[in-house]
């Protein structure tokens, strides 16, 4: 647990503690990640079921996506030997760990759009509210 008066007050800590920061955003951080590690929150998925889930995602990006969060430790690929060849991504016990977060998220969404800070999310071309 981070002692946030001590990271407040010690500048070698503030710097070691942002650098692990840093290196945990960089792990989520991208236009598709945060929505991949959600999907898969509610359990396993093919991948025709995560592009369904992401309109306006190229193939070539939720590929490059899921291998990034692959390499990362974040999601588990699973190849069955069957024809044709069904793969099927999970989150590690690493990303069930953001569970809580993303929830939080949602109630921080919720409660940001009652107050009426709320603005449509910037989209891509193709893609629709």
């Amino acid at each position: 647990m981070i002692d946030i008066n001590a990271v407040r007050t010690d500048p070698n800590l503030a710097k070691v503690v942002q650098a692990e920061f840093r290196r945990a955003v960089g792990m989520i951080n991208g236009r598709w990640k945060l929505e991949i590690l959600w999907l898969l929150s509610h359990g396993t998925r093919r991948f025709g079921e995560l592009k369904r889930g992401l309109p306006g995602i190229t193939q070539h990006m939720l590929t490059a996506q899921l291998r990034a969060l692959e390499r990362d430790g974040l999601i588990k690929r699973t190849i069955f030997a069957e024809v044709p060849p069904r793969v099927e991504y999970e989150n590690t016990d690493a990303a069930r760990r953001l569970r809580p977060i993303f929830i939080e998220i949602v109630k921080w969404a919720e409660e940001h759009e009652r107050l009426g800070a709320w603005s449509e999310p910037d989209l891509q071309p193709g893609e629709h509210a």
